[in-house]
């Protein structure tokens, strides 16, 4: 899914059943561990300061700190100074998405680090989430998961496939509210900037990770390719509200709702669905545009 990807994984506790996955090793089981507890720290603020890896840098600048000043093993305290700096502004800094998704001399070694240097050790092929050095697998479009053999055709063609869109200038505030520099940036630099973090998918259609972050490309290319629907279901997030409960069914129908036609699989999975992941603001969406 485009949309709706943190509270489909909420409500399904996917989570639990990768972990639980057979035949995955110590170190992957370690690596998804982090994968889902930095996927819950990057919902909570742009750069997570008050975090575990925080804690521990601090306790480690400390320690560092103190031998020094004491004399003790002083090559020794220098070393753990210099790695409390590291581990302090990898996490809250550098590894976060305004940083790997808008800047790509940040995102790129990202992608070979978690492939290539850490073993895929937070990637989930059989329930398509984590990462790896195709990006966010959960953000994958329909097109890259047959591309990348993670689905095959046939499997696209038999299953009983989904995907929520939503309102593309609401899409945008949400993205904005993900990936901006701090609260300080305004909505207005943030579009203009983006605008040119697009260059690749607008002058080729390139839509590849290595050159274009998953938040850049368009919800048509999640769903389609070359025209043609890819997935079975297409929900629009304002029409989940007649989901909430069965007998809101009836609602659906009277408001022509597309939710109205879903098989009802969809129906039954997006049932009582969470609304997790949403930013707080105190403006609607259509207040941030000029």
């Amino acid at each position: 899914p485009r949309c709706g990807g943190t509270s489909l994984t909420q409500h399904f506790d996917v989570p639990a059943k990768v972990k639980a996955e057979k035949g995955r090793s110590w170190w992957g089981r370690i690596g998804m561990n982090y994968f889902f507890h930095r996927y819950h720290v990057l919902e909570t603020a742009n750069f997570p300061v008050k975090t575990k890896e925080s804690v521990v840098a601090l306790c480690l600048f400390v320690l560092g700190c103190a031998m020094l000043a004491s004399g003790t093993a002083a090559q020794l305290a220098k070393l753990l100074v210099i790695a409390s700096v590291i581990l302090f502004a990898a996490p809250a800094f550098l590894f976060t998405a305004p940083f790997i998704g808008r800047i790509t001399c940040i995102r790129r070694p990202y992608l070979y680090l978690v492939h290539y240097v850490l073993f895929q050790f937070m990637e989930s092929i059989e329930w398509l989430t984590g990462t790896n050095k195709t990006g966010y697998m959960m953000h994958l479009t329909a097109r890259k998961l047959l591309a990348y053999e993670y689905v095959t055709p046939h499997t696209m063609d038999a299953v009983c496939s989904m995907s929520i869109v939503r309102n593309p200038y609401s899409r945008m505030v949400s993205v904005y509210m993900y990936n901006r520099f701090g609260s300080g940036e305004s909505f207005q630099h943030f579009v203009r900037s983006w605008y040119h973090l697009m260059r690749f998918y607008r002058e080729s259609g390139e839509t590849e990770e290595w050159f274009t972050p998953c938040h850049c490309i368009p919800q048509v290319d999640f769903t389609h390719f070359e025209g043609k629907q890819l997935v079975q279901s297409i929900v629009k997030q304002e029409e989940l509200k007649f989901l909430k409960r069965e007998e809101d069914l009836g609602l659906a129908v009277a408001n022509d709702s597309s939710v109205k036609d879903l098989p009802d699989l969809v129906r039954e999975a997006l049932l009582g669905m969470p609304h997790t992941n949403s930013r707080f603001s105190n403006k609607k969406w259509f207040d941030y545009f000029d």
